[in-house]
């Protein structure tokens, strides 16, 4: 696609007013090179910060005064206001969620929108605990699946979920578009120049995304064998973890790198010897999401000690690109083989290159907007 309009609408979650990136941002990217980009944002927390407008140095905001399920109505008829007033139409317009679509489905009918693609970034049997929220979630899914021009979603897990929610005539619609980074954009350096012992994590908000006691667990088991393991955890991490980890006597483990930029920690990544994972199990959408960062621990040629809690992990297992574990015991011993078994190491690190280097994201983006829809 060139020299186009094109629209995307978002849900958001802000740190210090930031907005967190995620896998529409990679496609944001990819086609604002040759085209020119409207993004609409809302924030998942309203109370922190408005929805936003911003397209070509033209920007709006609008601040939610109704709450769910509300507010999803309020959010819709922004949506809608907002590209009247732009007074242009779009070539294509993306939305990254079920309720967001539906605006695109209507500026398609409204012909603002000439093509409305869905991008699934992940999908939950029960999203909200709640019978009517989630029967209305799962009715604007099946909505997204049988009305979007093309769909794209981030894992293999969630591409089978969806071929089963509807008529296999809507199957040749569906494209895999995972989370992966740029293949070449991630340092690679030889396991020569590598601290066999040296292990990293990371976590962009560690106290809602790591299960803190499993990660504990595992690494006071590994300490007994490898006193000399030094796990690196990228990411902020509040005082009262990290005397966590000093009550158990892991201070000598652990390096708290904080939060830093995006170059600074992959590089980071990439000198480590196997990227670790321990995700906390906080929602059900996650076993059908993808997780980037195990992406990018395989783009730099680490072995991955993960657990089962996001779809990637299985992908892990069938590129044998390494370890899927179910328990502490497990964790310690899966990379006690690592650090131990040269042979294994080098087999886990080059099928995750090779693994890697298939999912590149610019090699799938190509190929969907080369000739899309």
């Amino acid at each position: 696609m060139n020299n186009k309009n094109i629209l995307f609408i978002a849900h958001r979650l802000y740190f210090n007013g930031h907005p967190k990136k995620g896998g529409i941002d990679h496609i944001i990217a990819f086609l604002s090179k040759n085209n020119r980009i409207a993004l609409i944002e809302h924030p998942f927390d309203k109370i922190n910060h408005p929805s936003t407008l911003t397209a070509n140095g033209y920007s709006k905001t609008h601040r939610a005064f109704t709450k769910p399920p509300f507010l999803w109505f309020e959010e819709c008829l922004a949506n809608i206001a907002w590209v009247k007033q732009m007074n242009k139409k779009f070539a294509l317009a993306v939305a990254s969620d079920p309720l967001n679509f539906f605006s695109c489905y209507l500026l398609k009918k409204m012909k603002l929108a000439q093509t409305i693609q869905f991008h699934s970034t992940d999908y939950s049997h029960s999203r909200f605990g709640n019978f009517l929220l989630d029967k209305i979630y799962q009715s604007l899914y099946r909505f997204a699946l049988t009305h979007a021009d093309k769909t794209t979603l981030v894992s293999p897990k969630m591409m089978r979920q969806a071929e089963k929610m509807v008529p296999v005539r809507f199957h040749n619609r569906f494209f895999l578009l995972p989370n992966s980074p740029e293949y070449r954009n991630i340092p690679k350096y030889p396991s020569t120049e590598k601290d066999r012992f040296s292990l990293v994590m990371t976590a962009g908000i560690f106290k809602d995304q790591v299960d803190i006691d499993t990660l504990i667990d595992g690494l006071t088991r590994l300490k007994i064998h490898y006193p000399k393991a030094i796990l690196r955890i990228i990411g902020t991490v509040e005082k009262s973890n990290i005397d966590l980890f000093r009550e158990n006597n892991l201070e000598n483990n652990l390096v708290f790198e904080g939060g830093l930029p995006y170059k600074q920690s992959i590089e980071k990544v990439a000198k480590s010897y196997i990227g670790i994972t321990c995700y906390k199990k906080n929602s059900s959408y996650m076993s059908y999401a993808d997780s980037l960062k195990i992406r990018e621990y395989a783009a730099a040629g680490l072995p991955i000690v993960c657990d089962n809690v996001y779809a990637t992990a299985e992908e892990v297992i069938k590129n044998n690109a390494g370890f899927v574990y179910n328990s502490p015991a497990e964790m310690a011993e899966v990379i006690g083989q690592l650090i131990e078994n040269k042979k294994l190491y080098l087999t886990k690190s080059q099928n995750a290159l090779a693994w890697a280097e298939k999912m590149d994201k610019i090699k799938w983006l190509k190929k969907l907007y080369e000739h899309f829809p």
